[in-house]
């Protein structure tokens, strides 16, 4: 997160601060703030998405301080209605006591759950679902872990990571030790489901940041140098975290089998976003992680029980210069109807998102530098991101929500982006002014209002998050997608499916984790520009069944149940 800790002289420091002088808008020739047909509005207010959110002082001394936290879209109340979880942080007083094994008093602020009223107004229901979280939160994910059609959720904290089981009845119980969670203090970041042995329950991967035991977090605070300001230290030269897998036992319990795994042999990173997929096309689901400031992981599931970290070999693990970068968030996209992926993370201003993308060898290529994305993306800290047909035209946008981590940098303020891809090209088309306090970090997509237009929940570091609906005016035509497993995971966590229509083919999957530590609309969405009609969808079930469709209708959800 915090990029490069090298102290610069003489010419090369001096350049580079001038650089970063000069207007976002100026390096990129944006005239304004919408320059394409995609447009969004911020109704957070009207909405009552009332969270406050915090991490740490606004000075940012400690690193825990300035990496912020996630946001996950779930239906809790299987209403058809997206509900919105929100964590958040906490202050560096209360840090100190968890790190002592001194559990601070319960917040409701660590936490916020805004129940969907569908009529645009959303209603919070954190206190009515009984959910609390004691610790500085960061992640949030959700999966149903137990099967039971129900919505679970998954908040990662610096403290101990809590698990809560969704009761069915509007409220939720927090089973994280007895479940089998470690009840170790650790700073944890991201999290994704699975089913990594195919038997039908969702495994689960955590992984952390830093040691937190190993930092210093006494006054005073300790002091390092970036381009001639004084800023808080790290990550680089602090002691990174392990990762965690948990095997789910089904019967509501997991076991730590990172060791079994072969997972415990893998060094420690400063990792933050984990995303499940299929990664190698072998109908197993893969583990890929952005770390910062290390190189990226990807763990490719061997089938029996243990996993390969082959981030390296399949060209992952650096960019196309051979360097390990800041790596935030992370964005998955299929192209082209062979079913292989490309993977692009947000990284470090002064340094470009990497757009990793899969060749028919197997192997990934850094195809930043001819897509565009190296100049366009140069200015940017990214944070949470993602590729969404924004405008249902069949080609999905990238969007990334960016901010600088240093409070006195010219440019800690920056915006929430869209960059459309024409033909292998990106171009900045969109860009959401940042305000004082809005310094962007999680954020996830969602059809909140179920219009068939993809919205986007944004969270600064500190305020009040935006809500932003999709205001984008066509008649392009869309189809959303809920699959049910039966005999698979009950989420299809690993389902793929195939959509031909007017003579093209589009191919997405259900993946778990990505953006920056959050957890997108848990619906497939496929855009058809002014196609009229669906031929064919097959379903590829994370068992193995194959399942043809030619009646899904245009312009609605529809739930697709895995056969018996």
């Amino acid at each position: 997160m915090s990029g490069r800790r090298t102290v610069m002289k003489g010419s090369q420091a001096t350049a580079l601060l001038l650089l970063a002088l000069v207007p976002i808008a100026t390096l990129l020739s944006v005239p304004g703030h919408d320059i394409g047909p995609i447009q969004f509005l911020d109704v957070a207010e009207k909405a009552g998405i009332n969270a406050e959110m915090r991490c740490g002082g606004p000075e940012k001394r400690w690193i825990p301080e300035a990496n912020g936290s996630g946001a996950a879209w779930l239906d809790y109340d299987n209403d058809g209605l997206l509900d919105l979880l929100i964590v958040n942080g906490s202050e560096m007083d209360e840090l100190r006591q968890i790190i002592a094994g001194n559990v601070p008093t319960q917040s409701r602020q660590g936490v916020y759950l805004f129940r969907n009223l569908g009529n645009g107004h959303f209603e919070d229901v954190t206190k009515k679902a009984g959910l609390l979280s004691a610790y500085w939160s960061t992640g949030a994910n959700v999966a149903d872990y137990n099967n039971d059609g129900f919505a679970d959720i998954l908040i990662t904290t610096i403290g101990h990571d809590l698990l809560y089981k969704n009761n069915g009845n509007g409220t939720f119980s927090e089973v994280g030790k007895t479940s089998g969670i470690s009840q170790q203090v650790a700073w944890h970041t991201g999290s994704a489901f699975g089913d990594f042995d195919g038997d039908g329950f969702l495994d689960l991967f955590v992984t952390g940041y830093v040691d937190i035991h190993s930092l210093s977090l006494n006054e005073p605070a300790p002091v390092c140098e970036y381009l001639g300001l004084k800023v808080f230290c790290g990550p680089i030269g602090l002691k990174g975290e392990h990762v965690v897998l948990y095997h789910n036992n089904g019967d509501g319990t997991f076991t730590d089998i990172t060791k079994r795994a072969g997972l415990d042999r893998v060094p420690a990173a400063h990792g933050f976003t984990a995303v499940s997929g299929d990664f190698n096309q072998d109908g197993r689901t893969d583990i890929f992680v952005a770390n910062d400031s290390d190189p990226n992981f990807l763990f490719l599931n061997q089938g029996n029980g243990t996993f390969k970290e082959s981030a390296l070999e399949r060209g992952v693990a650096f960019n196309a210069d051979g360097r390990a970068q800041s790596n935030m968030g992370v964005a998955v996209r299929h192209h082209g109807s062979e079913g292989t992926v490309a993977i692009l993370t947000t990284t470090f201003s002064q340094d470009y998102f990497p757009f990793f993308k899969q060749e028919k060898s197997g192997l990934f290529s850094d195809i930043s530098a001819e897509t565009g994305l190296a100049t366009a993306t140069m200015p940017y800290l990214g944070w949470a991101c993602g590729f969404t047909d924004l405008d249902n035209d069949g080609v999905p946008e990238l969007w990334t929500a960016n901010g600088h981590v240093y409070p006195m940098h010219p440019h800690y303020y920056q915006p929430f982006t869209v960059f459309r891809d024409r033909v292998g090209k990106f171009a900045q088309i969109y860009s959401y002014p940042a305000v004082p306090d809005n310094s962007y970090r999680g954020g996830a997509a969602a059809d909140f209002d179920n219009d068939g237009r993809m919205d986007i929940v944004v969270l600064p570091i500190r305020g009040r998050p935006l809500l932003l609906r999709n205001a984008t005016t066509n008649r392009n035509s869309w189809i959303g997608l809920t699959l049910r497993g039966t005999r698979s995971n009950r989420d299809a966590i690993g389902a793929t499916v195939r959509v031909e229509a007017c003579g093209k083919t589009q191919l997405d999957s259900i993946q778990n984790g990505g953006s920056y530590i959050s957890r997108n609309d848990p619906r497939l969405h496929f855009g058809f520009g002014s196609c009229g009609k669906v031929d064919r969808v097959t379903v590829t079930w994370p068992r193995g069944g194959v399942q043809v469709l030619t009646d899904v209708p245009m312009n609605r959800y529809s739930t697709i149940t895995e056969p018996g």
